[in-house]
């Protein structure tokens, strides 16, 4: 079990209706949870999950977490340490016959007849006494990490941030981190934050310059690690599409930024992919060329030119037998005046 997971059940409880009660690990008597202070842990450890019923979803023994009392505990622990200066979040903290759970800014979770009898949260000071509204219970003798629980680090960092797939009004994100995290939000401005789903941010500008960042909560904590900023722009909105068949005259570049010529074309092409570049076209799967020598291509239509020939042919016969006019009336003319 990760150490922010420990915690955050152990805080959890402080806003859940609990009792203290010698042996109890989870069970419900009256609508409260029943702990003591050793079995708290045992049975977070052992899945307590807020489940009604059972003993809120722990099971006896499981994760391999032995049924040990409060000594033999910290007697499992590693890393002892009687220094109370430095306490890593998710350790056991042990006075004679007693366990608590660190969870961080000299807070300690701890199931007790001290004070209120119930699960609680105390304060422990660098010299390890034990207080809570200024009122101190016994001192804490030493504190360790239990073998049971991963102790990761308080922010997940960002060890990948890319953006992909650019295109008019839309990009994806990749993205990957060293530990697990519960929320990714982008922002435009590191001021205004948007969740991000299904890595794909839509309804961007075409041809407009962007600056992305993200940032990310790890899991069980209210810790965001933010990335670096990457500059991008959209796509602009091109004439042409892929799959579409143009003519193209002209010269054909190596790459879409190349001014490399790898040959002439005067020819009917297909357009394979587009590319906001300098020559953004790619022909035929071969190579690059200018906007400006490409131009629309329709295939010859056979069933369509008759038919528009036929809707001309009124018009064709008007002027046929206008020019049949003029020519009989020339020949009136010559005839009489010759």
């Amino acid at each position: 079990m990760d150490n922010y997971k420990f915690i955050s059940i152990a805080k959890r409880l402080l806003d859940t209706p609990t009792k203290y009660h010698l042996g109890g690990w989870g069970e419900q008597e009256d609508g409260y949870y029943l702990f003591d202070c050793v079995c708290l842990i045992k049975s977070i450890l052992w899945g307590f999950d807020f489940k009604i019923g059972g003993h809120g979803g722990a099971i006896y023994l499981a994760n391999g977490v032995p049924d040990v009392g409060a000594n033999r505990l910290i007697d499992l622990c590693y890393d002892i340490s009687y220094d109370f200066s430095k306490i890593e979040i998710g350790e056991i903290l042990w006075l004679d016959g007693h366990v608590g759970i660190y969870v961080g800014d000299r807070h300690v979770v701890e199931a007790t007849k001290a004070w209120e009898s119930k699960v609680l949260e105390s304060t422990v000071l660098e010299n390890g006494v034990r207080i809570k509204n200024n009122h101190q219970v016994y001192t804490w003798i030493k504190h360790g990490k239990l073998p049971y629980i991963t102790y990761n680090a308080a922010y997940s960092k960002i060890t990948k941030f890319e953006v992909y797939d650019i295109t008019l009004d839309s990009i994806k994100i990749s993205y990957d981190v060293s530990l697990p995290v519960d929320e990714v939000l982008y922002s435009f401005d590191r001021i205004n934050y948007y969740p991000l789903k299904d890595d794909i941010i839509v309804g961007l500008i075409p041809d407009h310059e962007y600056e992305i960042s993200i940032k990310v909560k790890r899991i069980y904590t209210s810790n965001y690690t933010e990335s670096t900023i990457i500059k991008f722009k959209t796509l602009k909105n091109l004439k042409y599409k892929v799959g579409d068949i143009v003519y193209a005259k002209g010269n054909v570049y190596l790459s879409e930024n190349s001014n490399i010529i790898i040959d002439k074309v005067e020819s009917i092409c297909k357009i394979t992919n587009t590319i906001d570049a300098l020559h953004p076209y790619e022909i035929n799967n071969y190579g690059f060329v200018d906007e400006n020598i490409v131009k629309p291509y329709k295939e010859f239509d056979l069933f369509n030119f008759l038919f528009n020939l036929l809707l001309l042919l009124p018009v064709l016969i008007s002027f046929l037998l206008i020019i049949k006019s003029i020519f009989w009336c020339f020949l009136i003319f010559i005839y009489f005046f010759s």
